[in-house]
């Protein structure tokens, strides 16, 4: 008498086999296209002119000033903060700017205005010709997005390890926190990052006339000064200036 074999536990088997190779080659298109999205990302950034490491680049981190946070800004001895990233010189010019910086020759107060404006004038008075120049506004999102304390806490983590590759995940976040005050790019905060790891940094101090801000009062209004040496300045000048 013939007896009849079952191939159930066999074709079980081969389905349940089937049904692992099928995951493994979703997971591992996945991953492919995970890499080749990150890769695209790295390389559109990498690729703009704003990264271009030839240009100069000029980024002023300012504080926003009102007359209802003037001396709250004193007390706490905030600085607004300019950085120019030269590729040339691979050097990184750090200056710390006053919130009350007055340029009298242009009867220019950083206190009043457009950031924007007073930036293209005073790197004007630096005798520089940058190719690309950004106002960011020091708001307390950005620098949570970004992992740090504070303009300065920025400078110092990002010397130590320049930009990586977790940041391209993230600098869409912080351009984003930047908006609409800034119109930072990506590229640009990513040159930056990459920047501060790989190119010398250098302090200057800019001449002032006086330390301290000077409160003047005309008309009922009260108003703030850090009077700029302007006299003392293209000594500054010297040590960035476009060749």
């Amino acid at each position: 008498m013939k007896t009849n074999k079952s191939y159930v536990g066999k074709q079980r088997k081969r389905t349940e086999g089937g049904y692992g190779k099928i995951v493994l080659i979703i997971l591992g298109v996945a991953v492919i296209l995970i890499f080749l999205y990150f890769g695209i990302r790295i390389a559109a950034i990498r690729n703009s002119p704003d990264f271009d490491l030839n240009k100069i680049s000029v980024y002023y981190f300012v504080y926003p000033v009102n007359t209802s946070n003037i001396e709250n800004l004193l007390e706490t001895k905030a600085k607004n903060k300019l950085l120019i990233v030269s590729g040339e010189k691979k050097a990184i010019y750090m200056i710390d700017v006053p919130v009350t910086l007055f340029i009298n020759s242009k009867k220019l107060d950083a206190t009043k205005g457009s950031p924007r404006d007073f930036l293209t004038y005073f790197v004007d008075l630096l005798s520089l010709k940058p190719d690309y120049s950004y106002v960011v506004y020091q708001k307390e999102e950005f620098f949570q997005k970004a992992n740090v304390k504070d303009i300065n806490n920025l400078v110092q983590v990002y010397s130590k390890h320049g930009l990586r590759l977790s940041d391209y995940l993230s600098l869409s976040k912080q351009v984003t926190a930047l908006r609409p005050e800034s119109a930072i790019t990506e590229a640009a905060l990513a040159k930056l990052y990459y920047a501060l790891g790989r190119f010398s940094i250098e302090t200057m101090e800019l001449p002032l006339i006086t330390s301290m801000p000077i409160k003047i009062t005309v008309d009922g209004n009260v108003y703030y000064r850090t009077y700029l040496d302007e006299e003392k300045l293209p000594e500054l000048a010297k040590n960035f200036q476009n060749k």
